[in-house]
């Protein structure tokens, strides 16, 4: 899939963005410009790696608050980190020009667009490194893939151990899957719809450094993404549809022509009316939930993120 060599594969995306931080060269204390709406797990190999950061804000379109970035820049700030979210393509070129202006590196987040693209290129490979995560958009365990504009030793020379491959990682469920009105009345009797509401919910502990294995690489490389992602923005369009026709503001009024969507994102007019399409996607057997789990010192009342993370639903883009 990729026209792009330098790639490697990790168990999980905040692994690739560790030693992608490594083979920038980076030193301690050197600071990276993060957005300030963004999965605390990224903040992860930040802090492994003895760098410091600095948060921005986000317009509601999740588009860069330009005069504030410009004015968080000192003589520390050597990385921003570009997220294209939920698979939409940030104006990467306006991100190009801000770094390079500034003498930066620019980190590419593309943990939600695995096999998108915008022109001839694979987005996730415009910017210093990249990351993506295809394990979001499969039913597979690991898989984060760095990609990275100049190899060095810190990459040619790893030494890390390889997760264990589960032969039916991509075929879970694969007989109950046929029968979709069955299997969403056990899932209701067994389960408990999660909570979502809870900022807390679904906070990830650091995990181990790991490779996967060449064959679940090919495996990942050989399927038809264009496929995959044509489906999921045909998806994208008939919840946005939903979500116009019942009131909800979409954060993208459409999909990138050449976007994977992980996701539909949409804000609500309020938490008690995020917690209402929460209750009704588990009772239709659609998959809505909330992201992202922000860090610990976000989570009060008076916080904008916090305040967005409240007012945002997500539809899942998936079969």
């Amino acid at each position: 899939m990729s026209g792009l060599n330098n790639y490697l594969y990790f168990n999980r995306a905040r692994v690739a963005l560790k030693f992608g931080l490594i083979s920038l060269g980076l030193k301690e204390g050197d600071q990276v410009l993060v957005p300030d709406f963004i999965c605390d797990s990224i903040f992860q190999p930040i802090i492994q790696n003895s760098l410091a950061f600095q948060t921005y804000p986000l317009e509601e379109n999740l588009e860069p608050n330009w005069t504030s970035l410009n004015d968080l820049i000192t003589l520390k700030t050597k990385a921003i980190l570009m997220v294209h979210y939920f698979g939409q393509p940030q104006d990467i070129n306006k991100f190009i020009t801000f770094a390079e202006t500034n003498q930066l590196f620019l980190i590419e987040d593309n943990a939600h667009g695995h096999g998108g693209f915008l022109g001839e290129k694979e987005l996730g490979t415009f910017g210093d490194i990249g990351i993506s995560s295809p394990r979001k958009f499969l039913d597979i365990g690991d898989g984060g893939k760095l990609y990275y504009k100049k190899t060095n030793k810190s990459l040619k020379d790893l030494s890390l151990n390889y997760a264990t491959k589960n032969p039916n990682l991509f075929y879970p469920g694969k007989y109950l899957n046929k029968f979709p009105k069955i299997k969403n009345k056990l899932r209701i009797l067994i389960k408990s719809r999660p909570n979502y509401e809870n900022p807390f919910q679904f906070q990830e502990p650091f995990v181990e450094d790991l490779l996967i294995p060449k064959d679940l690489v090919m495996e990942i490389e050989n399927l038809d993404w264009k496929k995959i992602a044509s489906a999921r923005r045909a998806k994208f369009m008939h919840f946005k549809d939903l979500a116009v026709e019942k009131g909800l503001q979409p954060v993208f009024q459409e999909p990138y022509s050449q976007s994977n969507p992980w996701c539909f994102a949409a804000y609500t007019s309020s938490e008690a009316e995020s917690t209402y399409w929460f209750d009704w996607g588990w009772k239709n057997n659609i998959s809505i939930f909330s992201w992202p789990t922000l860090r610990n010192d976000q989570i009060y009342k008076d916080n904008k993120a916090f305040k967005r993370w409240q007012r945002l639903i997500c539809f899942s883009t998936s079969k």
